[in-house]
């Protein structure tokens, strides 16, 4: 008897569960707590440091050690097991064609790898599928998953063909609009207090500052090059005030947030920022209305824009993480993230929800306004 047990036993450990059972057991251990879901996901935790470009040294070494190829395989692989986890906590048997919304942090490491399209994610995939099943593997050991199996690896085509899918209808890495992440939770009364604190005074400090726009001329390049004298300058500068450009407020707000808490966890329980910016896929970016004119909560009316950015932020509460998003043009106070997407047309708009990190590009065309020569000329926007 004893002899038959340990051949069963031995065989529930060798037997790789299939697709059904995988997933099935993957949702019973996570969707009664679905909303603690996203403490699982691969992401990146805050960070206000400048990322370093790799030296000379480090070049050589990745080219001859194919330590660019671990990394994307790695960044396939993660997305990966984002999208089963994401699944298993919505309870879904059948995934959609495209990603929405819902699936806010799948492409986390996507957005953090070098890859230029999805295209090249596909192919990737293909020629690298052994390495990536290795790791699929390996972080779903728990549940003994078979990425070998049938019916799992077609699944993991299917979350590959969803990111193709999304990318080729929006020409980015993105999300189409879609209910908000499951977790819907509040955030404190005192984490929201400190929140409302450091909006102050990232808008406090804004004030001093502009955005700087340059825009070449080809033709006076090429008319300066044809003359013996007497050449103009071919590129012009103009400004806005830093409070009235959203894509920077954002910025700001996100390198400020991340340079609070980045050494503060047990306070703030910040773990993502993200740049979120809302696009549309012809025309200009249209409201819940559908009119391509944006009302803020108090009142102001804006021009026609081409986008919209804010500030996505998700902090572990007890309850589970809580998605708030800070929109210092839209609206007075930080709102939930299901709020924000309800803003925006449901048809049109599609989502970029990019981890937060610095750029020297981006913080060398701020600058404080006292500071500019006279020859900056205001930014023409629409009226």
């Amino acid at each position: 008897m004893k002899k038959y047990i340990f051949i069963l036993i031995a065989l529930f450990f060798i037997i790789p569960l299939n697709a059904g059972n995988f997933k099935d057991a993957l949702s019973a251990a996570i969707a009664p707590r679905s909303d603690k879901y996203f403490l699982k996901v691969k992401g990146f935790k805050p960070s206000s440091k400048m990322p370093e470009g790799p030296s000379l040294w480090d070049g050589i070494v990745s080219f001859f050690t194919s330590e660019e190829d671990e990394y994307k395989q790695r960044a396939v692989a993660d997305y990966i097991y984002n999208m089963y986890i994401i699944e298993a906590a919505k309870g879904a048997r059948k995934s959609p064609a495209y990603l929405d919304t819902s699936y806010t942090g799948a492409l986390d490491p996507i957005y953090r790898s070098d890859f230029k399209n999805a295209a090249e994610v596909k192919k990737f995939y293909d020629k690298h599928l052994s390495k990536i099943n290795a790791l699929l593997k390996e972080d779903f050991k728990s549940y003994r998953y078979n990425p070998a199996e049938k019916t799992n690896a077609a699944q993991q085509n299917v979350y590959i063909n969803m990111l193709v899918n999304t990318y080729n209808k929006n020409r980015a890495f993105s999300y189409f609009y879609g209910p908000a992440a499951l977790s819907k939770n509040a955030l404190t009364s005192a984490r929201m207090a400190q929140l409302k604190r450091q909006i102050a005074v990232n808008d406090n400090k804004n004030k001093d500052l502009s955005v700087i726009y340059s825009y070449t001329d080809p033709m006076v390049m090429l008319d300066n090059a044809t003359r013996t004298g007497g050449r103009t300058n071919a590129t012009t500068y103009t400004y806005r005030p830093l409070r009235e450009e959203c894509a920077a407020c954002s910025y700001s707000f996100c390198k400020d947030i991340c340079a609070v808490t980045e050494n503060k966890y047990a306070v703030y329980k910040l773990i993502r920022v993200y740049e979120l910016v809302a696009k549309a896929r012809s025309g200009f970016l249209k409201d819940k209305n559908g009119k391509d004119r944006f009302t803020s909560s108090s009142g102001k009316s804006f021009p026609q824009w081409d986008y919209h950015a804010a500030s996505l932020l998700v902090f572990a509460e007890k309850d589970g993480p809580a998605f708030v998003v800070v929109d210092t043009i839209l609206e007075k106070e930080p709102v939930s993230y299901e709020h924000w997407l309800s803003l925006f047309d449901k048809t049109s708009t599609y989502f970029s929800i990019k981890p937060f990190i610095r750029s020297k590009d981006s913080e060398s065309k701020i600058m404080k306004t006292s500071q500019m020569p006279r020859s900056y000329k205001p930014h023409v926007i629409r009226k």
